[in-house]
C-alpha cells in the first residue's frame, strides 16, 4: 500500500473556502473518522512561533484551526490546542498576538500551556502532549534559516517547552547535530494526522522574516515525511536535500520516496511553486558535488541587528542560548565570536529587526 498525500487548492483564508478545502483534503484521505475515533481527546499542534498576526503568514492561519476543530467535533472528539513558541515568548503572549486566543474563546476550545514537563530520552516535553489519544499536526509552509525548510517534521519541535527549545540549540549546534534532536522529537510525539497551511508560504528568511508566497494549497497526509517530501518537490528540491526529511526516513519513520507515495487531489506538476528561495540551497550542494563541503566551509552566515526597526524588547536577547546579544538605548551588539549560528533571535524577533548577513563568497553563489 502507497501512503497517500492530497493536495487541495485553496486561495484564501475565507472561512466557508477553508472549511471546504479542508473537509476535501480529509475526504481524499478517507475522512476524518479514520484518523480520530468519538470521545478521543485530540491535540490541535499548529505552528505559533511567535505573537505575530495572521496577515503576517508566520503562524498557521486561525482559519485553518477552526475548520479542523469542526473536523474533530463532527467526529464526535473532544479537541484542544497547544504549542510552545520560540525563545523567550510565553504561549499565552503568543496566542494573544496570533489570534489563537480569540479564536479558542469563540470555538470554546481549551489553549494548553506549560504546567508539567516529562523528559523522554533527554529531550523535556510539554507533558500535555502525552495527555491526549490523537494529535493533529498543522505546520505552516516555510523555510528555516538552519534547517532550510520547516514543514511536519520540524513543526512537532513545539513539544520542547519554552526555553529549552534554545538550550538544545546551544548543546547541538551545527544542523548536523541539531536534527537528530528533531527527529527524536518527532518521534517522540509523532502525530496521526497532518495538515500543511500552504494557502500563503513563506520563503528566503523565513520561519519569520522571510518573503510572503501565494502557493493557494493545502497538504496533508497520516505520514509526515511524506507530507514534507511533497512539499519539497513542489518547490523544486530533493525531499532528501532537507535535512529532518533524509533523517527521518533514515529511521523509517515516513516515506521520502514518491514512487510509494499516492497523490490525490491534484498532480505536483500543476501545483509547482516556481522560484522558492530557500535558506543553503541544496541545489548548489548538488552542483558542487563531492567539493561541496570544502566550500561551503567558506560560505559564511550571521545575524545583525537592525537599529532601525529593533524595539528594544529584549526577546532576542533573552532567547540567545549563548548570551551573546547585549541590547543598549542606542546601537545593540551581537557578539559574534560567542553566536553559534542557531539563528534563534532570527526566528523570534516580532519586528524582523535581526537580519541575516552574508560573506562575499555566500553573495557570489547568490545566497
Amino acid at each position: 500500500m502507497k501512503t497517500k498525500v492530497a493536495i487541495v487548492r485553496c486561495k484564501n483564508y475565507d472561512r466557508i473556502e477553508v472549511e471546504q478545502a479542508v473537509w476535501k483534503a480529509f475526504d481524499l484521505l478517507g475522512g476524518a473518522g479514520i484518523f480520530v475515533k468519538k470521545g478521543e481527546k485530540v491535540l490541535i499542534k499548529p505552528n505559533i512561533l511567535s505573537a505575530r498576526p495572521p496577515e503576517d503568514g508566520v503562524c498557521t492561519h486561525p482559519e485553518v484551526i477552526r475548520a479542523v476543530i469542526k473536523s474533530v467535533r463532527d467526529c464526535g472528539a473532544v479537541p484542544f490546542i497547544g504549542d510552545n513558541p520560540g525563545g523567550s515568548i510565553s504561549p499565552a503572549k503568543a496566542y494573544e498576538g496570533s489570534g489563537l486566543a480569540s479564536l479558542a474563546k469563540e470555538e470554546g476550545v481549551e489553549l494548553k500551556e506549560v504546567k508539567d514537563i516529562k523528559v523522554v530520552n533527554g529531550i523535556p516535553i510539554a507533558a500535555y502532549f502525552f495527555e491526549c489519544d490523537k494529535i493533529i499536526n498543522l505546520p505552516k509552509m516555510k523555510t528555516h534559516s538552519l534547517m532550510g525548510l520547516t514543514g511536519a517534521v520540524k513543526n512537532m519541535y513545539g513539544a520542547v517547552a519554552g526555553l529549552y527549545k534554545s538550550e538544545l540549540h546551544k548543546k547541538f549546534p551545527s544542523p548536523e547535530e541539531f536534527v537528530k534532536v528533531l527527529v527524536d522529537t518527532f518521534e517522540i510525539t509523532r502525530p496521526d494526522l497532518v495538515l500543511m497551511d500552504g494557502v500563503v508560504a513563506m520563503d528566503r528568511q523565513g520561519p519569520s522574516s522571510g518573503r510572503l508566497r501565494y502557493p493557494g494549497l493545502f497538504v496533508a497526509g497520516e505520514d509526515s515525511v511524506a507530507v514534507d517530501s511533497v512539499f519539497a518537490e513542489l518547490i523544486g528540491i530533493k525531499p532528501l536535500d532537507i535535512l529532518s526529511t533524509k533523517e527521518a526516513y533514515k529511521r523509517k519513520l515516513g516515506e521520502a520516496d514518491l514512487k510509494n507515495v499516492e497523490i490525490l487531489g491534484g498532480s505536483i506538476k500543476e501545483n509547482l511553486v516556481s522560484d522558492f528561495n530557500i535558506p543553503g540551497t541544496p541545489e548548489l550542494i548538488a552542483i558542487l558535488g563531492p567539493c561541496a563541503k570544502f566550500v561551503m566551509r567558506f560560505i559564511k552566515f550571521w545575524p545583525s541587528i537592525d537599529e532601525r526597526l529593533c524595539k528594544k524588547c529584549m526577546i532576542c536577547r533573552d532567547s540567545c542560548p549563548v548570551s551573546a546579544i547585549t541590547i543598549n538605548p542606542n546601537k545593540s551588539v551581537m557578539d559574534l565570536k560567542k553566536c553559534i549560528r542557531c539563528m534563534c533571535c532570527h526566528e523570534v524577533c516580532p519586528h524582523k529587526a535581526i537580519e541575516l548577513k552574508r560573506n562575499f563568497l555566500a553573495k557570489v553563489f547568490g545566497l
